[in-house]
């Protein structure tokens, strides 16, 4: 796996934007980028039972699976967010199977499963598996910080200028209106975006920014 870059879940939050939405924020070990995915509500909240930040009572279609493979003596290796396209992540689930051999060795088979990247996630976080991505896929989403703030990696914007209000944060904005802002502008919205913990909104706006 030294070709990919490994993920940690850096919190849930929900969408400002949109209700029922909430954004995945997975981040690399020095924590200096972050990649904010968006998920549905279901694999949100199975998520957030599996790091035990709710309700454990409930049970999911993910803790049936982990049942599951323990009792066939499956065990999940990793998970890889492998391709970005048009602003959806493209990931798969590699598993290892123990197979009985002449009933006394055992044969280890892999297996790599395509899957949907929320769902890949929560049966991570079960199986305490790795998450990985490509350096690809964080220059096309990644958001990078410097001390805390996030910055644009051609234009930096100071903790002054945030702290300052320099920079007008609007939460609500439409597709119109972010192909109308001049990229500085971006750059500077995609900043508060993240700070203010709106990483949907984040999200669209690296796009358009990719975009041009």
């Amino acid at each position: 796996m030294d070709e990919f870059i490994r993920l940690a879940i850096r919190g849930i939050s929900l969408s400002q934007i949109q209700s029922g939405i909430y954004v995945l924020l997975l981040e690399e070990d020095s924590g200096r980028i972050k990649l904010p995915i968006i998920i549905e509500s279901l694999q949100a909240q199975s998520i957030a039972s599996a790091l035990g930040k709710r309700d454990t009572s409930r049970s999911f279609t993910h803790d049936l699976f982990l049942t599951f493979a323990k009792v066939f003596h499956i065990r999940l290796k990793a998970v890889v967010i492998y391709k970005l396209v048009n602003g959806i992540f493209f990931s798969y689930i590699l598993f290892e199977l123990e197979k009985n051999i002449e009933g006394e060795k055992t044969d280890k088979i892999e297996h790599k499963i395509d899957s949907k990247t929320s769902d890949a996630v929560a049966l991570a976080v079960r199986f305490q598996a790795p998450i990985y991505t490509t350096r690809e896929i964080f220059d096309k989403a990644g958001i990078y910080f410097e001390n805390g703030f996030p910055i644009d990696k051609e234009n930096e914007y100071s903790e002054e200028g945030i702290e300052n209000g320099e920079f007008i944060f609007f939460k609500e904005k439409s597709q119109q209106d972010l192909e109308k802002m001049t990229e500085r502008d971006l750059n500077a919205l995609l900043n508060h975006a993240v700070v203010n913990e709106c990483y949907e909104l984040a999200a669209r706006i690296k796009k358009e920014l990719d975009r041009r």
